[in-house]
């Protein structure tokens, strides 16, 4: 007994001293946005692909931003979205898609006045984030003609609940549910949502650099495997997905509440969904709406040149 105690040990030092390390940070703090990688992590999926996988965090307030840790090697693998992957591309830095997670888009305006269209948001002071995730409603802006005073903000609602500004930007699984839980039920009718109107790229995926890539194709197909059954398995054990996620939640010191992390991993579940297929199928967007975007792009002066479809997904 003793012998197969010291074999079985040694075995485990053995495999933990081969294991591959690999660093990844998702774009937020800890939240169930992010669960299928946690779980992928605490149920051992990583582990079991020969991957030590350290997952860290940018703080609330950092002015780092994950393209920043992926170019300075502290992370190899980062959470980011695919318009801000493109400008960045377009902008020389070499970075690769390796799994599309999110098929549509969950960007949204929160009016205080009934809205239907674009168009109506024209003179209004709107809150947007700091950094990036908003590049869209810039495009809008200029294509449609409109001016907007747009109020930057680090993170929160606060801007709108006290009445700061006209409306907000927000994300169906994020801030539009602290709004919700914060205000009440909000009128349809003083509500966009950007995909209506157009706007529907696929957003959140993975990505590392075009030398990573090439270096490390073992690991990155590995990394992607077992984030992939990560999320599949949050997706059937949410009660699960959400307790795990607490753990980072809880170490990282953010405050939330479990009825938000709840809700929050129910609607980025179902952006996960294939509006084609009615599957979470993590495919990559179509050519035609990728080509779409980077025409916009150029038109609008965030980038000047083309990004080839086939260099952000290879």
């Amino acid at each position: 007994m003793k012998k197969a105690i010291i074999l079985s040990l040694t075995v485990f030092l053995a495999l933990d001293a081969i294991a591959q390390k690999v660093t990844f940070m998702p774009q937020w703090t800890p939240q169930t946005q992010f669960a299928g990688y946690y779980v992928a992590r605490d149920k051992g999926f990583y582990a079991e692909e020969g991957l030590d996988v350290d997952i860290i965090h940018l703080g609330a307030s950092s002015t780092e931003s994950v393209l920043d840790v992926l170019k300075s090697g502290t992370a190899q693998i980062v959470g980011q979205q695919l318009l801000q992957a493109v400008v960045a591309r377009a902008d020389g830095t070499p970075i690769v898609n390796i799994l599309q997670l999110t098929q549509k888009s969950g960007l949204m305006c929160v009016s205080r006045e009934p809205i239907s269209k674009p168009e109506d948001l024209d003179g209004k002071r709107i809150g947007k984030w700091r950094q990036g995730y908003s590049e869209f409603c810039d495009i809008m802006e200029m294509s449609k003609g409109i001016y907007i005073d747009w109020i930057p903000f680090v993170q929160g609602i606060n801007l709108y609940v006290f009445g700061a500004v006209d409306a907000t930007l927000c994300y169906s699984f994020s801030e539009y549910i602290s709004l919700q839980m914060a205000m009440g039920d909000i009128p349809e009718e003083q509500i966009i949502r950007f995909s209506d109107f157009g706007y529907n790229v696929p957003e959140d995926g993975l990505y590392t650099l075009d030398e990573y890539y090439d270096t490390h194709k073992d690991v990155v197909d590995k990394f992607v495997r077992a984030s992939k059954r990560g999320w599949d398995y949050a997706r059937s054990h949410r009660d699960e997905a959400v307790e795990i996620t607490y753990r980072y939640i809880d170490k990282g010191h953010i405050v939330t509440n479990l009825a938000t992390q709840r809700r929050m991993l129910d609607e980025y579940l179902d952006l996960q969904v294939n509006p084609v297929t009615g599957v979470a199928d993590y495919a990559a967007a179509r050519e035609d709406d990728f080509n779409e975007m980077i025409n916009a792009l150029i038109d609008t002066g965030y980038i000047y040149g083309k990004v080839d479809y086939n260099e952000i997904y290879r």
